[in-house]
């Protein structure tokens, strides 16, 4: 049936005129009463009498394609139509029908389903055809609940099902009525489908969901909701090839068919301007970017403060703060004057390569490399502190940080230098290493600025706090060693360190204390539920306690594994494999690296996932989760994953609410019941391994459950994801 005319081909395919377009319904006629009859055909076949017979050929073809959702298919809609004249009943016809299935037919249907498309081997199609017998592939055609006794074949034809009676002797009306409960069948595909497509994209597409947003924060989501749903336009880049091509179909917009008039009507445009607006007004809108993109530019602002310099991501946060920028401007101060001090140093005697024991310089007198390498040092170091500071409030958070990183690595080189040059020169052009001619202060400082680079890497929170007291130290063991005026400077300089460091300190206890005592106060009603519950069921909980800490130990045998053989651990150090299991954060991780291809995929399972869990979980109740919003999962990769999205594992989620400790209890055994501890964490294993194949899914109607990350009363959380 052709609704809509071919000039619309051009819409996307989620849009309500492409979506009836590409729709099909299955028209069968069943007929009874004469002697070539569909009823009375079929009634001829059993396992001695097979034959071929093309009405129980489509009906299983459309049967396989509604039960697999494969194709065009969405509906079915029968017409009865009693040719005996009320001599026959169709129900004892049907009744007759034999409990098994035709074989002919069965091999037929298969090869129509190959020829039309359908990937999958002949030996899978057919086993799913036998299952369906001659009176089930008529029955399973009729609306559900319609006929007498149950169908035996254990399928589920999704899809709408409608039917009519040919009224007798009025053949024209009856093709008139049935036309337009066809019409109404396709108006209610196409309802259900937007309600669908509006579902996912307001609860299980995240980039949808900003744009919802961002429609409302103009006023115009009730004219623009449903068009930009349909269509998928989850950024600008779609819209403005969709505006591009918007007047070329409006040319055409009034050559439609009248045949679905209901239907078509409602298919309406925003005006052309609105769009263009709208695509000219926000073409900067960060929410708009790429997600890769938005994630490099991402800035942590949500912090107070000197607090920024005391976060899990402060060499970040610090860069977006004035009072953390202030700080670190200090910090930059600090190493210019020892700069400054060192250049002094070049105008005296101290240049010369001095004697293994004295500060007397060498007969045939040498520069020293290491004195005129020292202020070049420190002056670098402290303008490109200085630069990362301009960086971050003019680019991007994440470079700051990379030029702080490099800066670090730049000191230890040139301090790593200095140490070399001196050992060269004092053993070769000098009296020999000794108190006087030797590097050991560089080792010192290496191994200080070493020790805060792995803070910078592993523990950013403690960064800076190591960075100021360590600076601070040095400056006061200089006010001790130098001479002169600079006595003064490096005091003051090294009680100013020490100063910011404790304030950093002391700020963090405070915000702590505060934030304890909030929670203190909200978790009182739970403190007294939980104290309750654990008096009176102290022996369930601590056999639930008890399974998790198996679940716990084995995932853990699981781990070990990752290395235990020689070949493993060098595939592994040479990066030709990879763990899926993060030792750093202590979770598994996700495939992917690509925070684009995560979302991807948690937007493709999101909706499939929340109906899923409903239908397969049997205690308890389910409620619908949607997709973790692009911001926040941003905010916890910087955060928490050092930037790293395969951390990010709980991007589709849903929560299933129970009654009471046994109700946890059984659901933690059904669970156990249907997972695979570990399954796939090491690189390794390969796909497929105790993996169920698609045959199996098919006859348990379902999905299996892998429980990918478990752990227990240890603090320890449970995940589970569909495979």
């Amino acid at each position: 049936m052709d609704c809509v005319p071919q000039c619309n081909l051009e819409e996307t395919r989620a849009s309500r005129a492409k979506y009836l377009w590409n729709c099909s319904i299955f028209v069968p006629v069943i007929t009874w009463g004469k002697e070539f009859s569909v009823l009375n055909e079929l009634s001829g076949l059993d396992e001695q009498n097979d034959r071929e017979i093309d009405f129980l050929v489509y009906a299983l073809v459309a049967l396989y394609l509604l039960h697999k959702r494969v194709g065009r298919l969405k509906a079915v809609f029968s017409m009865l139509q009693d040719e005996s004249g009320g001599q026959t009943s169709m129900m004892s016809l049907l009744m007759n029908l034999s409990n098994k299935p035709s074989i002919h037919n069965c091999e037929r249907a298969c090869l129509l389903l190959q020829q039309g498309g359908v990937g999958r081997d002949r030996k899978a199609i057919l086993d799913c055809l036998l299952r369906i017998s001659v009176k089930d592939a008529v029955t399973l055609l009729l609306p559900a609940g319609w006929g007498e006794g149950p169908v035996k074949v254990e399928m589920e034809t999704k899809g709408l099902r409608g039917m009519y009676i040919v009224k007798e002797k009025e053949v024209e009306k009856s093709a008139v009525e049935a036309g337009e409960l066809i019409t109404d069948c396709l108006v209610g595909l196409v309802k259900s489908h937007i309600e669908r497509k509006l579902w996912e994209f307001s609860n299980h597409n995240p980039r949808g969901i900003e744009v919802l947003q961002l429609l409302r924060e103009l006023g115009v989501d009730e004219q623009l909701c449903e068009y930009f749903a349909l269509r998928g336009i989850e950024s600008l880049d779609k819209l403005s090839n969709l505006v591009q091509g918007f007047s070329f179909k409006q040319k055409h917009r009034d050559c439609s068919l009248s045949s679905c008039n209901e239907v078509l009507t409602a298919m309406s445009r925003p005006e052309q301007s609105l769009l263009e607006k709208l695509v000219k007004e926000h073409k900067s809108d960060r929410r708009f970017l790429p997600l890769n993109e938005r994630l490099r530019q991402y800035r942590d602002s949500e912090v107070n403060g000197v607090l920024a310099l005391r976060t899990s991501n402060s060499l970040e946060t610090a860069m977006l703060k004035l009072p953390a920028r202030i700080c670190i401007t200090f910090l930059s101060f600090v190493y210019l004057v020892f700069g400054i001090k060192q250049l002094r140093s070049v105008w005296t005697e101290e240049i010369w390569l001095p004697q293994k024991n004295s500060t007397t310089s060498v007969e045939s007198r040498t520069v020293r490399i290491s004195m005129i390498a020292d202020p070049i040092i420190s002056f670098y170091w402290s303008l490109l502190f200085l630069a990362g500071i301009i960086l971050g409030a003019v680019d991007t958070p994440l470079r700051a940080r990379w030029l702080l990183l490099f800066t670090g690595y730049l000191v230890i080189v040139g301090n790593l230098f200095c140490l070399l040059s001196d050992t060269v020169q004092c053993s070769t052009q000098g009296t020999g290493i000794g108190s006087d001619c030797n590097g050991f202060s560089y080792i010192i400082t290496m191994v200080f600025v070493t020790f805060a680079m792995y803070l910078a890497h592993f523990m950013q929170h403690y960064f800076w706090i190591a960075a100021f007291f360590l600076q601070g130290a040095f400056c006061l063991y200089a006010f001790v060693t130098v001479q002169k005026w600079f006595r003064e400077v490096f005091l003051a300089l090294g009680l100013g360190c020490m100063l910011i460091a404790l304030v950093i300190v002391w700020k963090y206890r405070q915000g702590y204390k505060q934030t304890y005592s909030e929670l203190t106060a909200a978790m009182g009603d739970f403190d007294e539920t939980w104290k309750s519950v654990r008096e009176k069921d102290l022996q369930t909980i601590e056999e639930i306690n008890t399974r998790v800490r198996s679940i716990a130990h084995e995932l853990k045998e699981v781990i070990q594994r990752d290395k235990r053989t020689w070949s493993n651990y060098l595939s592994s150090l040479l990066g030709m494999h990879q763990s899926r299991y993060s030792k750093r954060n202590d979770k598994i991780r996700q495939a992917s690296r690509d925070f684009e291809q995560l979302f991807l995929q948690a937007q493709e399972v999101s909706a499939h996932f929340q109906l899923w869990v409903s239908s397969w979980n049997q205690v308890g109740r389910v409620e619908h989760g949607n997709v973790k919003s692009c911001g926040r999962a941003m905010q916890k990769t910087v955060r928490s994953y050092n930037r790293d999205p395969s951390c990010l594992t709980d991007l589709v989620r849903c929560t299933i609410v129970v009654q009471s400790m046994d109700e946890v209890l059984a659901w933690v055994t059904s669970l156990c019941d249907q997972s695979v501890v570990g399954f796939e964490v090491n690189a390794w294993e390969g796909p497929g391994s105790s993996r169920v194949s698609s045959e199996d899914i098919e006859v348990w109607h379902g999905w299996r459950i892998l429980r990918r990350h478990c752990r227990g009363a240890e603090g320890w959380s449970r995940r589970e994801e569909m495979d």
